[in-house]
């Protein structure tokens, strides 16, 4: 079974709340295969609809019941918050075709082994040690907001530092400040930053511009690609949820999925880590040339500060092989992408939702980060049967034949 376009669709969620109802009704049903442990973390923020917003680890399996997984593979989704669409998909799609196609051996089904696209075998076929752990939302405030910050404005993807420095910032950031985080957006004034900004770009180049804003900084509060000042509610969590639960594993990976970079539906397996690193080497003994690190700069990405994986490696255990990777989808060109960021920065920090210019700035960041396009969502789903088929190969799982 493989999909199409129209198949694909209806695996991303509307919404945070109701992407995060059906995930814990598919928990549920997973619940009747195999061990389930939901562990919720909620943040102070509330969302839209005052619901209550929360990262939540389900974690399916190891098979049988009471044992630690030495076997793991996280798939993690929403860390810069409404890029969670993306992430949620693929974690929504994966638990329902194993409920549609993986599901143990019944009456009339002698073998219960009905391969599928993700290469995971049925549930039956699983080794003892493995489970399966959907996180979704690491920012879930974003999520419901349609923001790619937190509630503090902060990029959780900023934030995994052990010294908070609040004079850290790029110069060329903080030479363009004004331009890329207006007070206003008179027309002529706009006109006037806009011409500055292609000006920066024709004398130093798109990467440079891309460097300076997106490297994250830490003296500005209201401004774009903010790291914070100290760890994040959620960034507490998640390492309080990492220690406990990938406690005695051995063998893991973490798949953190993003949107935004790169060509229209387009994959690229992204880390920190230097290539000389035995991380990498992990990481690259599975995935080969696809991966992509920011440290030599072969990256779509630029090189960034206070990297999320930089956190999760610290609360993991030092002798167990892992490997954490941003899988990054492409959408739209980047200079689009980052004025619908600035857009909606400038929303946040000087109007509010009865704005009239809400309702299309909020519409054009969702573009930005989630396309409207069934062939996107096509792509984003091929992509992730592809290198979610190398990780089961390497845990020794993949479905024989």
């Amino acid at each position: 079974m493989s999909f199409d376009a129209e198949s694909a669709t209806p695996f991303f969620p509307q919404s945070y709340q109701a992407s995060r109802e059906r995930l814990l009704a598919n928990a549920r049903a997973w619940s009747r295969h195999l061990p389930v442990l939901i562990d919720s973390r909620s943040v102070p923020a509330r969302g839209p609809s005052g619901e209550t917003l929360a990262q939540d680890w389900v974690q399916i399996g190891p098979r049988r019941g009471g044992r630690k997984a030495r076997r793991m593979l996280i798939l993690a989704s929403g860390t810069h918050g409404l890029e969670g669409f993306c992430g949620a998909g693929i974690q929504h799609a994966m638990m329902e075709h194993w409920m549609r196609h993986g599901a143990p051996a019944r009456p009339g089904n002698a073998s219960g082994v009905n391969p599928w696209p993700w290469g995971l075998p049925p549930a039956s076929d699983w080794p003892d040690d493995f489970a399966l752990v959907i996180l979704h939302a690491v920012n879930p405030y974003g999520f419901a907001w349609l923001r790619r910050v937190n509630e503090s404005n902060v990029d959780l993807n900023r934030n995994s530092l052990t010294r908070f420095d609040t004079s850290l910032v790029h110069p060329d950031y903080e030479a363009l400040y004004d331009l890329i985080n207006p007070t206003d957006l008179d027309p002529a004034r706009e006109e006037q930053r806009w011409q500055a900004i292609a000006q920066f770009v024709a004398e130093r180049g798109e990467r440079a511009l891309q460097q300076a804003v997106s490297e994250g900084q830490y003296k500005y509060p209201a401004g774009m690609q903010f790291g914070g000042q100290k760890l994040e509610a959620s960034i507490v969590n998640l390492h309080s949820l990492v220690r406990e639960h990938l406690a005695g594993v051995e063998q893991a990976f973490w798949i953190d999925y993003h949107t935004g970079l790169g060509e229209m539906g387009a994959c690229e397996l992204i880390t920190g880590i230097p290539k000389a690193s035995p991380a990498f080497a992990r990481g690259y003994q599975v995935w080969g040339d696809a991966i992509k690190s920011t440290d030599s700069g072969d990256s779509l990405s630029a090189k960034l500060h206070g990297l999320m994986e930089q956190g999760v490696y610290a609360c993991v255990a030092p002798d167990a092989r892992f490997f954490m990777v941003a899988a990054e989808y492409g959408t739209h060109p980047v200079m689009r992408v980052l004025k619908a960021m600035r857009m909606d920065n400038w929303l946040h920090h000087h109007a509010d939702s009865q704005h009239p210019m809400w309702p299309a700035i909020k519409a054009e960041v969702l573009e930005a980060f989630r396309p409207n396009q069934p062939q996107w969502r096509l792509k984003v789903l091929q992509g992730a049967q592809s290198h979610l088929g190398a990780v089961f190969r390497d845990l020794g799982m993949a479905v024989p034949g």
